[in-house]
């Protein structure tokens, strides 16, 4: 095969191999810029995780307390209940009475005192009745107040139930909460998945171009294995591929071209270097 040949596919092939370095090259970076949003979501979802076992065991005691203060709320009603029916039954033993007649009555005998003209001794018997009906109207008094006991309770189960009811608040804010992550959550899920998706197809594309680079690869080198194998006068002419190798090499092309030496695979390699940056 002659030498404008073998560098024309030469320059075919580096041009082939370059343009899938570029494809290989923009596939990579698409699949950096997926792994950098994947980690982003699944340090999300990992802290939103984190939270939730957080707020699950919040919930767990403020809900164990809230049944404690209910229960606590339930035995003062009970006690509550109690007082209340026996004082409904000391009520129905207590004679009916009119306040409204008593006081009255009390109202006409301070009249007599302030105005009529009566006895000491008679004056010391009406004061004694207006005692006696005071006393009746404070026993009625007392025995239709309720007992301190009773108060006693009913201030302390009504602290209970506000305390109660501020936990159940609590825990409504908390189950809030868990929802919004749950349901952030399931949409970090479907996000994940499709990310770690397209991961998948990019690197099953890159990999198809590291395959395709490989074959090019080889064909390339068995060109320049041919190019190596032309004699001396037909190599000069292949010598203007390599103008700008310089010195960076360690082996020297040139002279492996003009003497008819047998290039190695190392050798082949930079020369495919070279052409590539043609």
């Amino acid at each position: 095969m002659d030498i404008n040949t073998l560098k024309n596919q030469a320059k075919e092939l580096t041009g082939s191999l370059r343009d899938l370095s570029s494809k290989k090259e923009q596939k990579f970076k698409e699949k950096t810029k997926l792994s950098n949003v994947l980690n982003k979501l699944i340090k999300e979802a990992i802290d939103l995780k984190a939270r939730k076992r957080e707020l699950q065991k919040e919930l767990s005691l403020l809900k164990k307390k809230r049944n404690e203060r209910n229960n606590q709320v339930r035995e003062g009603l009970k006690k509550l209940k109690k007082f209340k029916e026996e004082y409904r039954k000391n009520k129905k033993k207590q004679p009916k009475i009119s306040i409204e007649k008593i006081l009255a009555e009390i109202q006409q005998f301070d009249y007599q005192v302030q105005t009529g003209a009566v006895s000491m001794n008679k004056e010391k018997q009406i004061m004694s009745k207006i005692k006696n009906l005071k006393k009746i109207i404070k026993e009625h008094e007392l025995s239709n107040t309720p007992p301190v006991e009773f108060k006693r309770i009913q201030g302390e189960t009504r602290e209970v139930k506000n305390k109660a009811d501020k936990i159940h608040e609590d825990i409504q804010k908390l189950a809030k909460e868990l929802s919004e992550i749950f349901e952030r959550l399931t949409v970090l899920s479907t996000e994940i998945n499709k990310i770690k998706r397209q991961k998948n197809v990019t690197k099953l594309v890159q990999n198809g171009l590291k395959d395709q680079i490989n074959i090019l690869n080889a064909k390339l080198g068995g060109v320049l294995r041919e190019m190596s194998k032309l004699p001396l006068s037909v190599t000069k002419s292949a010598l203007d591929l390599f103008k700008r190798s310089g010195t960076r090499n360690k082996v020297n092309i040139k002279d492996a071209l003009k003497k008819g030496k047998k290039l190695s695979k190392d050798d082949i390699l930079k020369i495919q270097k070279q052409l590539m940056r043609k």
